[in-house]
């Protein structure tokens, strides 16, 4: 019986012994054809073949770092985040996993995530790559010049100016001045005096602060002020904002809740927007968001690169409404007259590795205010140029 049962004790300490034996060599197999990958720089079959063992269980740093260097040489931003972020999490102490989340998140143009691991990287990287903890981030502007077909509607200008300011690793405050002018002639206005002849000269300013609460959460918090004088109605329109952020690789969400009043009336908007990057990178993204104001409205970004510094874009936003505020509440539109339908496109040029320039064209068909069924177009150029330091 004592035979037996040391028989059966045998058995399963050699069992136990040769999985452990197996497993171990599987590891070690493993950690020499990813290295003689990785030594001949073959990046696609590298990346597969992580991804594949990694799924079977075989699971180590260094696996998962040469998986990650091989999606970051192809290009592949996202994946290569997956696989360095989890590096990092597990042992925050490795540098060389910390640089590369740094880099995945700026190539996969996510500033706040970016500068929250850069507050992490050693002196000398910093030092070496030159980041700043306090500094101006950019300047932007843009000019748009507005066509109507109605004879009632001037063509009207919108001119901007932005100055970016990055107040440590985790704070960024975007600020902006813009001007907006036009000639309007409209007697459906019967509070206004003089009311076929209205110049409305309409003067904004635009405060942004972003916090990076994490690597992949922000807060946003921001103000809006625009001043609308209408012959003898002068109106002072204050906004206030707030939303989260949450970044994965491959995916960004933003909810945003916005009050206020505009022309007299209090408003309210709350908008949820979902950003995805396919092919882990900025090759091709898509931008989706709805927004509930005064109506619900929906709008679609597409984005694509062409070449090597050029990406064609087109949108589109359904829905009828006056008001609605647009990409974090920058752009603010108060019409009196009534959007059917946006639609447009146009193109982003990178230059010098720090300038971007671009141009857009956007058709407008409007419903005239006071009326059901009198409607015009509306064409608009815009031209805008930001550079980052």
């Amino acid at each position: 019986m004592h035979t037996k049962r040391l028989l059966t004790a045998l058995l399963a300490l050699c069992l136990t012994y040769g999985v452990a034996a197996q497993e171990m060599e599987s590891v070690a197999g493993v950690d020499a054809h990813s290295l003689s990958l990785f030594n001949a720089g073959n990046w696609k079959t590298l990346l597969n073949y992580g991804k594949e063992k990694i799924s079977a269980g075989i699971d180590f740093p260094l696996l998962r770092m040469r998986t990650g260097y091989a999606a970051f040489m192809l290009g592949n931003y996202a994946a290569s985040l997956v696989q360095y972020k989890k590096v990092y999490d597990a042992d925050p102490a490795n540098s060389t996993a910390l640089y590369y989340v740094y880099l995945d998140n700026i190539y996969l143009n996510n500033t706040s995530a970016a500068r929250y691991y850069a507050g992490k990287l050693p002196v000398e990287t910093r030092t070496k790559e030159k980041i700043d903890k306090f500094r101006i981030s950019g300047v932007d502007g843009e000019f748009s010049y507005k066509m109507p077909d109605d004879p009632s509607r001037g063509n009207a200008t919108y001119e901007r100016i932005g100055l970016s300011i990055q107040g440590g690793y985790k704070l960024e405050l975007q600020q902006s001045g813009a001007l907006f002018a036009q000639h309007l002639s409209e007697p459906y206005l019967l509070r206004v005096v003089n009311n076929r002849n209205i110049n409305n000269n309409q003067k904004e300013y635009y405060a942004k602060l972003t916090f990076s609460a994490t690597g992949e959460l922000a807060l946003l918090a921001g103000y809006h002020y625009i001043y609308t004088p209408y012959n003898n109605l002068l109106y002072n329109n204050n906004l206030y904002f707030g939303g989260i952020q949450f970044s994965s690789p491959f995916v960004q969400v933003k909810a945003m809740a916005a009050f206020g009043n505009m022309t007299d009336t209090s408003y309210h908007q709350a908008d949820l927007t979902l950003t995805l990057l396919p092919l882990g990178n900025t090759k091709l993204y898509l931008i989706s968001r709805a927004a509930s104001g005064d109506v619900f409205t929906f709008s679609q970004v597409a984005g694509y690169r062409v070449a090597k510094q050029l990406w064609l874009e087109g949108h589109v936003t359904l829905g009828h409404y006056r008001n609605l505020l647009e990409n974090d509440a920058l752009y603010v539109f108060n019409d009196i007259d009534t959007k059917q339908f946006k639609a447009g496109g146009g193109f982003y040029l990178t230059f010098a590795k720090k300038g971007l320039l671009s141009f857009n064209y956007t058709f407008d068909q409007k419903l005239k205010i006071g009326s059901t069924s009198i409607f015009f177009n509306q064409h608009s150029l815009n031209t805008a140029l930001s550079w980052k330091f």
